[in-house]
């Protein structure tokens, strides 16, 4: 079955979906919903302002009138009980298309105006005879792609459940035994479930399948990894005099790290070795190290990131560490560069086959989890293999480490350079937000400081009215009234490469005293003025990824300050927020991440830094190791399939 076999989806549509590189039905039921609505079934005067209600009644002849640019259009819904006020902008259809003399399910979101409730484009359904309403509706909210609004992927994402055939990669038993829902009711009920216990078990399927995918990927690795190779024998000495002549000292951790690289670089076996440290632990000085060794041995280096910034970011470093003697390119999308130096630095954009590097002997991948199968498929094309060293700046609990990392070197790098004083952190109130402002101010203008503003506006746009773009410019507009000194400028993953690249050089420069962003800023950006970052909505994201975040001030050396700003006053977001506060190790933190955080928190939640995981549970030693026997058995069954993509 193709796209095109889908009721409702034509050709514009796979045109956009192809972009996306969604090209296969299998592929479009796996765009899961960012998040689920719950709608409940209310009369009127039982609604309650602020919650997604489902009412019934009937509707009076709307009128419109025009504002401008604007047009309004106005009506009322009536049932027993009362009458609210139905609100649209620039819809003069619905004057047209509302009937006075049916009934109506209404659903929306109850505000109130003028003291009176009302309703915002709320959606319409004719109610049939004998049609009973739910008391509770889920409804699935997904991020839009391009032209395709959430409600249009609702409709051709169910279009495809109903008409698609799947076959389960699971045995039977397996699926008893771990009390499992088959993939084809799983699916169902990730998109569209009825109870919130039927999207729980659709997730405890879909985390049991991404831990047998990554584990089976695993076992694929450790039998194709390390085949026979050049071994690269370095200048020691060279090695040993750039070392001692670095304006600090190395941590035990960054030359255990080196000494361990060095020598599976030295080894005819390719290396496999993956770095993983704190946040500004010195990763960076191993691979310059590593580069160093690998060009003294007459071997070119392959140097890739998963995003311009922090491709550029490294370039910048790895010159600064190893220019004149060694020759460092960029090269990109949009930057040439030089093809034929010692070391080439760049995104996906240098694995294309219009770059044909010959003499590679190592590659070094930064943020390694960001590359797909398919990428580090090539890497494993270039003949004779090269080294391959992995860098990764969440750390990995051990538990992660024991199964499905067991086929990696593993170096771990708990020590932080000296110098480097630990961010203070604080959780401040909305209410508080005024004068945790006032307090920015101050230190920026009387100390010099600079600051970032974090908001998940974007990841969190869930409302298909509601343009992500216009709420992070009605912030930028709050944040210029309350500096109105100060110059504010923002950067997001939806801007063009070009386009974060100027915003980000202005901010580093110094012509612009605030950077609003997204989460996007976690890794890689390295702003030695900025020792300030205010991230809100902080009850939203992971606690490893709060920590990448606190990770990004403070390391020019000055004082950092961390502002996590809630609204939530639960204990359990409370008691999150307190222990991230008192923690400053990376890994301690991501362990109580894993502890704590169920398969019921994953949607309305921002995780990142997790091997792209979204559903499974890390946290089970058990499962783990019930996932690992599964993906054992079907690499013994070659004529079972399973997607590791």
């Amino acid at each position: 079955m193709q796209l095109i076999d889908i009721p409702g989806i034509g050709d514009k549509t796979i045109e956009i979906l192809n972009r996306a590189n969604i090209t296969t039905p299998e592929e479009l039921l796996q765009y899961y919903p960012r998040t689920h609505r719950y709608y409940h079934k209310r009369n009127i005067v039982a609604s309650r302002v602020g919650e997604w209600s489902i009412l019934t009644g009937t509707i009076t002849k709307p009128f419109s009138k025009h504002t401008g640019r604007v047009s309004l259009q106005n009506a009322t819904l009536s049932d027993n009980t009362g009458v609210l006020t139905l609100r649209w902008f620039n819809s003069p259809f619905i004057v047209r298309t509302i009937k006075t003399d049916v009934a109506y399910e209404v659903m929306g979101k109850i505000e109130i105006f003028a003291g009176k409730k009302q309703l915002i484009n709320p959606q319409l359904k004719v109610l049939k005879e004998n049609t009973s309403v739910k008391e509770t509706l889920i409804l699935p909210i997904y991020t839009p792609i391009s032209t395709l609004k959430s409600g249009h992927l609702r409709n051709i994402i169910k279009s495809t459940l109903e008409v698609i055939k799947l076959e389960d990669p699971l045995r039977a038993e397996t699926l008893a035994e771990n009390h499992l829902y088959p993939l084809k009711k799983a699916l169902d009920n990730i998109h569209f479930p009825d109870t919130k216990e039927d999207l729980e078990s659709a997730i405890h399927r879909l985390g049991f399948d991404e831990l047998v995918a990554l584990q089976t990927e695993s076992l694929l690795l450790k039998e194709s990894m390390s085949p026979p190779t050049t071994p690269l024998d370095g200048n020691p000495e060279l090695l040993s005099s750039w070392l001692k002549n670095l304006p600090f000292t190395p941590t035990p951790s960054q030359t255990n790290a080196i000494n361990a690289v060095i020598s599976d670089l030295s080894q005819p076996r390719a290396m496999h070795r993956l770095i993983t440290g704190d946040v500004g632990s010195g990763k960076t000085l191993v691979a310059a190290a590593s580069t160093l060794w690998a060009v003294t041995s007459g071997h070119r280096v392959l140097v890739l990131a998963p995003t311009l910034i922090l491709a550029e970011q490294l370039y910048a470093s790895l010159n600064k560490y190893l220019a004149p003697k060694i020759t460092t390119s960029l090269i990109t999308r949009t930057q040439k560069g030089n093809a034929k130096a010692d070391v080439v630095v760049g995104t996906h954009a240098i694995l294309s086959k219009k770059h044909n590097f010959d003499n590679v002997g190592l590659v070094i991948i930064d943020e390694q989890h960001r590359f797909g199968v398919k990428d580090r498929e090539k890497l494993r094309g270039i003949n004779p293999t090269p080294h391959l060293l992995m860098l990764f700046a969440t750390p990995i609990p051990r538990t992660l480490a024991m199964t499905t990392l067991s086929h990696l070197d593993l170096s771990l790098m708990p020590d932080m350079p000296g110098g480097r004083l630990p961010t203070k952190s604080y959780v401040i109130t909305k209410d508080k937000r005024p004068d945790a402002y006032e307090w920015i101010k101050n230190e920026i203008q009387d100390k010099g400081q600079q600051a970032f503003i974090v908001t998940p506006l974007i990841e969190l746009a869930e409302n298909e009215e509601e343009s992500p773009k216009i709420a992070l410019t009605t912030l930028e507009k709050e944040l210029k009234n309350n500096f109105p000194n100060l110059k504010v400028d923002y950067v997001h993953g939806k801007m063009k490469d070009s386009e974060k690249t100027n915003h980000l050089e202005k901010f580093r420069s110094g012509e612009s005293d605030i950077l609003v962003a997204t989460s996007m800023i976690e890794v890689g950006i390295d702003i030695p003025k900025a020792n300030i970052i205010l991230i809100e909505n902080a009850e939203l994201f992971g606690l490893s990824t709060l920590h990448q975040l606190r990770g990004r001030v403070g390391r020019g050396g000055g004082q950092g300050h961390c502002l996590l700003v809630t609204a939530k006053t639960d204990p359990k977001t409370t008691e999150r927020l307190g222990v991230f506060v008192r923690e400053k190790s990376g890994l301690q933190l991501a362990e109580y991440d894993l502890a704590t955080r169920g398969p019921g928190d994953v949607f309305g939640t921002l995780q990142s830094g997790s091997l792209g995981l979204r559903f499974a549970n890390l946290s089970d030693p058990t499962l783990l190791e019930k996932t690992k026997h599964v993906a054992v058995t079907l690499a013994e069954t070659p004529e079972i399939k399973y997607n590791t993509s």
